[in-house]
Parts: C-alpha cells; structure tokens; sequence
C-alpha cells in the first residue's frame, strides 16, 4: 500500500473486492494506531497518525463504508480494557467542524478543534496514553474561505502528529474538488478508498441497509398505511419535558440538548436526555436521532453506550440522573 496513491491501482493483478481491501486497509491502520499509542508511553518516538480518504460513491455506501471502519474499531480497542491504554472514536459533520474552525480563525488557536475532536467523554483529562479514531463525514462541506481551508489542513497536521487515525469521506478524489491546495495536498497524502458505485459490493451493501431498515418498519395490514409511522403526540410531549427537565436541571437551553454542539457542558446533558427517552418511551434509536436533531442512529448508540458506562462509574452522574427522574414524576423510571 502507498499514500497518495489510489488503493486500486496498487492491488495484485487478481482484484480484491471492496469490503475486503477496505477491511485490510481498516485493519492495518488501527493495528498501527494502537501500537504507536503503545509506544508513546515510552518515548521512544514521536506518535505519527494515519489518515485514510474515502472518495466517491453514493451517501448509503459511504455511509456503511463509515459504520463498519467504527465497528472495527470498537472491536479492537475493547482489547485493550484490561491495560493501561484506552481508545475513543469521535464523529463530526464537516459543516459543524467549520463552526468550529471559525471559532479558532477568530481567537487565533486551535484549542476548539482540541477540545472537541481529542478528549475523551468519559475521561476529565485528555490524556496522551490514548488511541483515537476521528470521523470527519462530507469533508467537502468546510467553508470555502480560503483561511477557513488552511486552518482545517493545521486540523489535519494536528490530528496527525497525535497519534490519531483520521477517516474522511468525500463525493470524490481530493484533487478534483475546489479546495485549498494546502488541504487537498493533505487529503492526497493519505490513503485512499474509492467508494464503488453499481458493483456486488454495493449492490450487497445496498441490500444489506435495506433489509435492515425493513426490518425496523412495522408489518402492514392493509396496502394504502403509511410505512413510516410518525411519533404520536403523546410521546412527542413527554419527550419535551424530559429535554426540558435536563435543560432545566443543568442551567442550559433545551436547543442546546437538541442541537450539534460537542462542547462537554452539553454532551453529558444531551446523554442522560437520550437515557431518559430510551427508558421512558418505546423510541428506537433511529427515533431518537429524529427528535434531537436528526442525528444517525449510530450516533445514538454510542451515546447510549456513553452515558450507560458514565453511570457506573460516576456517583454524580447518578445523582443528577435521581433528580431529573423524580421531577419528572413518570411511572416509569430510568
């Protein structure tokens, strides 16, 4: 394998399907993060990330292409809770890291990106005996300010030189996009992956989120009902309150819960909201993305997983949790 270079023009002269080059490639590169992560501890050499492109192909695709390099993930650091060194991934769209970015053009830092791409929710430091996986989805929606363009390159460096395998997706190659030349320089560099369009692979994956969206939807009696059942008034006002109810508890606006903000003052608030909607309603998890912005159903079960972890191990998270469910007076309780 080489960077900078398309994947498939480096393959042996019998190709190999997506799903396994993408899985070799995933495979490397968190095997090399984790063991530079290792190696920092000792200093023995500067930690070095890995950046992997994901170019091209339908959103669905790219979008399996993402949860997968994720699962991969999950499934190697979860070796690793025994010893001393932990792994976290963090997700974000890349119009939401361009507020981000606007905010470290104008206090001249890189502080906001710090604090919202490389600490640990479940940690109260960032620690550096960490690997991390960073997922920036539709990379190409960054602001097209010049300046906004080179500080998301020094994003890049920054990620990089800590030891961090950054996934990025794109509509297609860096270099036929209208971006800076320092950030699609960048972009190049690292490995990447053309997403295909009308192969088995994406005919497979295509399939594959069919079948499992078909399997959430409800069985139909007759041919003229609606296959997607909107959420009933009911629930929508209990949801409300609970949001609300949390907003109220920890001082902040309830846009705030509902909104994309990574800032910490508002993730813990947003996942004990989305603890409380689970426990109180009959939501899934793709329901609850809907009701707190549109977020994937991904996202909300990381959240969950999150927020379930905090509460075993943080007697003041329970503490809130106590109070918040017995203002709200329900029937049920978390």
């Amino acid at each position: 394998m080489q960077r900078g270079r398309t994947m498939a023009t480096v393959t042996p002269s019998q190709p190999l399907s997506f799903d396994r080059l993408s899985g070799f490639t995933t495979k490397f590169c968190i095997e090399k993060i984790v063991a530079s992560a290792a190696r920092s501890e000792c200093q023995t050499q500067a930690p070095q990330g890995i950046l992997i492109v994901g170019c091209g192909g339908q959103q669905n695709l790219q979008e399996h292409w993402v949860f997968n390099v994720i699962a991969q993930w999950e499934t190697r650091t979860a070796q690793n809770k025994d010893d001393d060194l932990t792994g976290f991934y963090t997700r974000i769209d890349g119009s939401s890291l361009s507020k981000v970015i606007r905010k470290c053009r104008s206090i001249g830092s890189l502080l906001p990106v710090q604090k919202l791409l490389m600490t640990d929710p479940l940690s109260t430091c960032n620690s550096n005996d960490c690997s991390r996986l960073v997922v920036i989805t539709n990379f190409d929606r960054i602001s097209k300010n010049e300046s906004d363009q080179f500080l998301a390159s020094q994003c890049i460096d920054f990620l990089l030189e800590n030891s961090s395998l950054l996934v990025v997706t794109l509509p297609s190659h860096p270099a036929t996009l209208s971006l800076h030349p320092t950030l699609a320089s960048r972009l190049c560099a690292g490995f990447l992956l053309p997403v295909p369009t009308n192969t088995p692979y994406a005919q497979k994956a295509h399939s594959n989120i069919s079948a499992s969206n078909a399997s959430r939807k409800p069985k139909l009696h007759g041919s003229r009902k609606k296959i997607r059942q909107e959420i009933d008034r009911k629930t929508k006002d209990a949801i409300n309150k609970i949001i609300h109810t949390v907003a109220r508890h920890f001082e902040i606006l309830p846009d705030d819960i509902r909104n994309g903000s990574q800032r910490r003052c508002h993730v813990r608030p947003r996942g004990l909201a989305m603890y409380c909607v689970r426990e109180l309603t009959d939501l899934s998890s793709h329901e609850i993305g809907r009701t707190f912005g549109g977020r994937d159903h991904s996202t909300v079960l990381h959240s969950l997983k999150v927020t379930t972890k905090m509460l075993q191990q943080d007697q003041s998270a329970c503490a809130d949790l106590q109070k918040i469910t017995s203002t709200l007076q329900f029937t049920k309780r978390c």
